[in-house]
């Protein structure tokens, strides 16, 4: 057969099937530094990136155009963290790792952590109650067998705990009106 009427047969054939199965295709590997994947109208849904300044992520949005779910990793591979925006796309939940330290906060829709917990088992552990000025209001913690829950004034400062040690003594303070702290 000729070559040439090979090509002209086989060229139709190819992009034919291309068009037919355009959206079907399968691909074994792409290489890019960022996907977006849309909808049929155009709108944004997903998009995957990676820049050497700010990391890889990935972004989930929703039907009005605002990011609800972020994954990502810094580019000092310094941690990882998965975000979750309420519908106007505020931050609202986070869940991470930090320098090895998980982590997990919750947000109120003006903007302020609310809640926050996490540590480690050389650290500590801890979950804190902040007010809508991120003022620490609640602590509670555990570190090395001994745990504690303590109340802390507007301006943050401890003002009353209860404290169970690891050898067994159960103890609570308050701090009186002379900023001196009183054991019970």
């Amino acid at each position: 057969m000729d070559e040439t009427i090979t090509g002209y047969v086989l060229v139709p054939l190819f992009l034919l099937g291309a068009k037919h199965g355009a959206n079907d295709a399968q691909f074994g590997q792409i290489t890019a530094t960022g996907i977006t994947i849309r909808d049929a109208s155009g709108a944004e849904l997903v998009s995957i990136g990676a820049d050497e300044e700010q990391g890889t992520g990935i972004t989930i949005y929703n039907s009005a155009g605002k990011g609800v779910i972020t994954l990502g990793i810094p580019a000092d591979g310094k941690g990882s963290g998965i975000a979750v925006y309420d519908s106007e796309g505020r931050p609202r939940v986070g869940l991470g790792m930090d320098d090895g330290i998980p982590g997990i906060a919750l947000v109120d829709t003006e903007g302020a952590k609310i809640l926050a917990m996490g540590g480690t088992i050389e650290k500590g552990y801890g979950i804190i109650i902040n007010d809508k000025k991120e003022v620490q209001r609640i602590g509670l913690g555990y570190r090395d067998g001994n745990a504690g829950i303590m109340l802390y004034n507007e301006k943050g400062q401890y003002v009353r705990g209860l404290i169970r040690q690891e050898d067994g003594l159960n103890y609570a303070s308050y701090i009186d009106d002379n900023e001196k702290e009183i054991f019970e």
